[in-house]
């Protein structure tokens, strides 16, 4: 029975992956994560990041300040290159001070973040939204 629940919901996931590269909006909020063995801080960076929408970005700052620690955009940049779930927690939705780009350590680096972000706010009908 268990089984069949975790079959279920990699596919419903698997289904929600295919949908997003065909630019459909996704937001993948409800796969379960396992964070076992980060920080209180990671978890918290994690879980904010998850709620920046489809489409829109948040500042290294913003989910610092969201984390509960104002100062931390250092240490949320180095959560976010430690990230094991793209897409899932969006880190490319996670900008530079000043709307920058800034890193992205996946395959393809900055190119495939302005991809990603493009191909999402070309979805939702508009330009690349930054500073959410």
């Amino acid at each position: 029975r268990e089984a069949d629940l975790q079959n279920r919901a990699i596919l419903h996931l698997v289904g929600q992956l295919y949908r997003y590269t065909e630019g459909e909006e996704q937001e993948f909020r409800g796969a379960h994560l396992d964070l076992t063995g980060r920080s209180p801080f990671a978890r918290r960076v994690t879980a904010a990041c998850r709620k920046i929408p489809y489409g829109q970005t948040a500042s290294y700052g913003t989910l610092a300040r969201r984390a509960g620690s104002p100062h931390g955009a250092r240490s949320v940049g180095t959560v976010m290159a430690k990230n094991r779930f793209p897409l899932l927690v969006p880190c490319h939705r996670v900008v530079a001070a000043g709307n920058r780009l800034g890193g992205f350590s996946a395959a393809g680096g900055v190119a495939l973040k302005r991809r990603l972000l493009e191909m999402e706010a070309a979805a939702r009908g508009n330009g690349v939204a930054l500073g959410v």
